[in-house]
């Protein structure tokens, strides 16, 4: 994409510098949907889960270097911590809010 220049005088208007192109966008795209992926399996397992290299995601195959994909792996597993933070706490049958209970004094 590319902005333009008002004219003055008459003169045609002159093009401003390149914003983003679109091999850009889509490379934007493709991360942004490689991190969401990454954060939605790695929501599906139990936090201390370390993925093996055929678990990633159909969307984070091709167009990466290993240091682009340990890159993308990190953020979203940074993202899905931040999604487990909004969950409520999981009740596996005990009391997450129960009071420790003391001995009433035999005296007054």
């Amino acid at each position: 994409m590319a902005g333009c220049s008002s004219a003055a005088d008459g003169e045609a208007a002159q093009p401003t510098e390149s914003i983003a192109t679109a091999p850009e966008l889509y490379d934007a795209a493709w991360r942004r949907a490689c991190i969401d992926a990454w954060a939605d399996v790695i929501l599906a397992h139990p936090r201390n889960w370390d993925p093996a290299e055929e678990e990633t995601p159909e969307k984070c195959w091709g167009h990466m270097s290993a240091s682009t994909g340990m890159d993308l792996y990190l953020f979203g597993k940074e993202k899905a911590e931040n999604e487990r933070l909004k969950l409520p706490p999981i009740d596996d049958g005990a009391s997450l809010t129960a009071e420790e209970s003391t001995p009433k004094s035999k005296h007054p």
